[in-house]
């Protein structure tokens, strides 16, 4: 009897129950392709965020014992617990040196760096670390040093010494003596643009300190700190500092690399870290607010259409209640109807949701998304709360029907 009186129901008013079904289907939509996307924005935005900059620095713990960290280690940071959260890193030794060219002197610091090196570390895939890669903002008019006597200049430095592409710089330093090639000036709008940019090896050749490190910048990805993550790892249980260290915190990464890198002391870039978990949790607020305000709108939508469909069967539900139906039985017929148009919407709602989260992925950040399997069920259970909220007050008005003054005319 219940299926049948079903049957009738959505065969006499289709157009009301499109209108439900239309409603239904695109709050489910909206919510697949958010919820879809979300995580896939988290990462790919933090993997856009890596581009403004590295948020680990790695120094040596103590002056004592020359002050330096070992090249022969650096291999060693891509082998650690978070090593595929680890996009890229750059070492850099420093020194004071005396530059000339075209007859301008200028006292500056020289930097030895890799600027794109294959790495090959045993056991691991292949990498390309340097600077090209942890800081790729960076305006090079010219190109990237290719031999072991080309540079990049600043351009603060190269103005002063009057040098542009293919000029030569000489360098000198407790009596010893360089030569640089220019093969490119590079604009960062910082301090760098007061430094020349060598090859690691050179400079180390240069300063007469071989296979020695004066820092390494990190570029890792990292989740969005918290008053947890924020916590003194010496004071934490056992159980706790576990968990720490198993989340992807900047400050339990940098503790990863610290271990694994001799005489060294890992610490967070504060002002890019903070910045990007800020951004980070705003970002993940907003697709949860717009989802609820998606199923909120498609709650008012559903609301609507079955108030203005209840309008039209006042006098069946009057008749039904005459007949002998209660409370129950009516609530039944009702939700009966709203349940398995929104099991229909919500399984339309999925794959329309997948297409646009899809589209979204594409359009912003060029690539494809996969589709969690957690979507699907979310989906029909957004579909049902939708069609619930919607269906409380066209409900109640049905349930407050009396059937003596509908059937009294």
């Amino acid at each position: 009897m219940l299926f049948r009186i079903l049957k009738n129901s959505f065969l006499k008013r289709p157009k009301a129950v499109v209108l439900v079904f239309i409603s239904i289907a695109m709050g489910a939509a909206v919510a697949t392709a958010f919820l879809g996307i979300a995580g896939e924005v988290s990462h790919k935005m933090a993997l856009e965020l890596r581009s403004y900059g590295a948020n680990i620095l790695l120094e040596p713990a103590a002056v004592e014992g020359g002050g330096y960290l070992r090249e022969t280690d650096l291999p060693k940071i891509k082998t650690v617990f978070w090593k595929y959260n680890i996009t890229g890193f750059a070492p850099y030794l420093f020194g004071v040196a005396d530059l000339s060219a075209n007859g301008k002197k200028e006292r500056a610091v020289v930097s030895g760096t890799w600027f794109a090196k294959q790495l090959e570390v045993p056991g691991e895939e292949a990498s390309v670390q340097g600077i090209r890669g942890i800081a790729p903002w960076w305006e090079v008019n010219g190109r990237w040093p290719e031999g072991p006597d080309e540079a990049v200049v600043g351009a603060s430095l190269a103005k002063r010494l009057n040098v542009g592409l293919g000029s030569e710089v000489g360098a000198t330093v407790r009596g010893r003596a360089a030569r640089f090639r220019v093969a490119g000036v590079v604009t960062t709008g910082g301090f760098e643009e007061e430094q020349l940019f060598a090859p690691l090896v050179t400079v180390q050749d240069f300063l007469g300190k071989p296979g020695q490190v004066s820092r390494v910048l990190v570029s890792a990805l990292t989740v969005p700190m918290d008053d947890f993550g924020r916590k003194d790892p010496n004071s934490m249980s056992k159980d706790e500092y576990e968990k720490w260290y198993c989340t992807a915190y900047v400050t339990s990464v940098a503790k990863n690399v610290e271990e694994v890198m001799a005489g060294s002391r890992a610490k967070p870039i504060w002002q890019i870290a903070s910045a990007e978990g800020a951004l980070l949790k705003k970002l993940n607020a907003v697709m949860l607010l717009l989802t609820v305000l998606a199923l909120g709108a498609s709650a008012s939508a559903v609301s609507t259409s079955l108030m203005a469909s209840m309008a039209e069967r006042s006098s069946e539900i009057a008749l039904m209640k005459a007949m002998g139906a209660d409370r129950f039985q009516v609530a039944a017929i009702f939700l009966g109807e709203v349940l398995i148009v929104s099991t229909a919407g919500g399984f339309f709602g999925y794959l329309a949701g997948n297409q646009l989260a899809a589209l979204i992925s594409h359009s912003v950040f060029n690539s494809a998304i996969a589709s969690p399997l957690w979507l699907f069920p979310t989906a029909i259970v957004s579909a049902f709360l939708v069609a619930l909220a919607g269906s409380v007050a066209p409900l109640r008005r049905a349930l407050n029907i009396e059937a003596v003054r509908v059937l009294k005319g």
